[in-house]
């Protein structure tokens, strides 16, 4: 900026007296006090840029861009003060009764003076006021780090510390590196290629980053925390880049080479009519390829990798203790028979006493539908010789085969703890019966 704006403002617009000010900052802050909070004192110092821009903004869009291209329009005139005849030459495309109000509000927020003997000149807080609206002629591109470089760097110059512009920097590395993650997870090659071009253009300022941030001065531990934040962004950033190259070149190879006049349309009609076997056999043959491409390295990305592993926090490993293991476990040795297991084993044993057979309906369904799952799952292993020992093996030495009648689906059952169950029977084996082992 050319010059400070003064530190005594004009009044608000329209000559009312400022109603909420510093002061009632109280009443939104629970009664504290707002120089007892950090973040409050610290843009106390912002106090007289208030007037000055509420003045700018006016009731309207349409006074702020009448008003700022007055001003504009003053200061390219290139004069020191201007009569009533320079102000009606030099604000031509004004209607008179709308020049005269829009002076009015310039001389009312101080950023004009008039004086009998010289005319209207323009005052310090007219000319920090234009050299603040051509900063702002130009609109800023989300992420760019341009802005933010320049100012620490007239921080350092002036004296100033330039811990906001380090915060500034850090948070639109983080959502650079946010946004450039859901780009990798979209998949689209629009959206990857722009992502690589904004990319492209934060990296080219990684130098400029660097540069400046070995001139700040890290007397403060925040400070330190900041920088070392900001070398692991740009660090990410460029693995970022060969990630999103990569990926880019990815989504490509899924792209349809349309040929003889075909659509995409005409292509998805032929796949649909297809069935899911042929469409299936091309996947079956795919192969993935053995070997990883190689990825793509620079000097860059392996002089940040380098910094990164140098700046990363090395943790000492805890002291390995070397004990003994704790003994196993032991089994019962007995293992006890559940109550209705033993039923089910009494029920087959007097089937085989008494020779007849039974049918699975008189057998199987016992007390509730608990017991009677569990009665139904066990048939299988009756009459069984490999079924091991324990209870599949007292099963299986039962000389029982269990039989299904039909095409093996249930049928209701009148009452019980079954609703239905596959019609069938148990019968004993005869003496001239063998069971395949």
């Amino acid at each position: 900026m050319s010059s400070d704006p003064p530190r005594s403002m004009p009044p608000a617009p329209n000559g009312a007296p400022e109603s909420k000010g510093w002061d009632a900052i109280s009443e939104w802050t629970d009664g504290f006090a707002p120089e007892d909070i950090p973040a409050l004192a610290a843009v106390r110092d912002l106090e007289s840029v208030y007037p000055l821009l509420h003045a700018l903004v006016g009731p309207s869009s349409r006074d702020f861009f009448v008003r700022a291209a007055a001003l504009e329009s003053l200061v390219a005139a290139g004069r020191g003060a201007f009569s009533t005849e320079d102000l009606e030459e030099t604000l031509s495309w004004l209607s008179p009764e709308k020049r005269d109000g829009v002076l009015r509000a310039l001389r009312r927020s101080g950023w004009l003076a008039w004086d009998p003997a010289t005319g209207t000149t323009i005052t310090a807080a007219g000319h920090w006021a234009y050299d603040v609206l051509s900063f702002l002629h130009r609109r800023l591109r989300d992420g760019e780090l341009k802005p933010t470089i320049s100012g620490i760097e007239y921080a350092l110059d002036i004296g100033l510390d330039p811990m906001r512009h380090l915060r500034s920097m850090r948070s639109r590395l983080v959502e650079l590196r946010e946004q450039m993650s859901a780009a990798r997870a979209s998949h689209s090659e629009v959206v990857l290629r722009r992502s690589v071009a904004r990319l492209r253009e934060t990296l080219d300022l990684s130098a400029q980053v660097r540069a400046v941030l070995d001139r700040v001065p890290a007397r403060d531990p925040e400070a330190r925390a900041v920088i070392r934040d900001v070398h692991e962004l740009l660090s990410r950033l460029h693995h970022m880049g060969s990630d999103l190259q990569a990926a880019i070149t990815e989504v490509g190879r899924q792209f349809l080479r349309l040929t003889a006049g075909l659509t995409v349309e005409q292509i998805v009609t032929a796949l649909m009519s297809r069935s899911i076997e042929d469409l299936a056999e091309p996947g079956r043959d795919a192969l993935l390829p053995a070997v990883a491409p190689p990825p793509l390295l620079t000097s860059e990305v392996v002089a940040a990798a380098a910094e990164q592993q140098f700046l990363r926090v090395r943790e000492e490993p805890p002291p390995v203790r070397w004990e003994e293991p704790p003994r196993a476990p032991r089994g019962r040795k007995s293992i006890s028979i559940p109550e209705e297991v033993e039923a089910l084993l009494a029920d087959l044993a007097g089937i085989e006493k008494d020779g007849r057979e039974r049918r699975l309906e008189e057998v199987l369904p016992r007390d509730d539908s608990a017991v009677s799952f569990l009665r139904t799952s066990l048939l299988s292993l009756v009459g069984d010789p490999a079924g091991g020992e324990g209870i599949a093996g007292k099963l299986g030495a039962f000389g029982l085969d269990p039989e299904t009648e039909g095409d093996g689906w249930p049928t209701p059952l009148a009452d019980g703890p079954l609703a239905a169950l596959t019609p069938g029977r148990i019968r004993p084996r005869r003496d001239d019966e063998e069971t395949a082992p």
